[in-house]
């Protein structure tokens, strides 16, 4: 039971993840303000989620007949 609670915290924590800029990923220490820059990289998926309705990295790929 106590590895179904470790799992679904993994899965929050991840998740909280998909908003955050590669480069804050990869730094080994967290900055406790982040930076400019990752600031616009979140609000542009938030944007993207928004205008798309749908989850973050979403690609809206347009069918051949709706082009015509």
């Amino acid at each position: 039971m106590f590895d179904l609670f470790q799992q679904e915290g993994d899965y929050h924590f991840y998740r909280n993840q998909l908003w955050m800029a590669p480069e804050l990923l990869r730094l080994t220490t967290r900055l406790l303000n982040g930076t400019q820059k990752a600031d616009v990289y979140s609000f542009a998926i938030i944007l993207q989620e928004i205008t798309f309705r749908a989850p973050p990295y979403f690609i809206y790929v347009e069918s051949p007949q709706s082009m015509c």
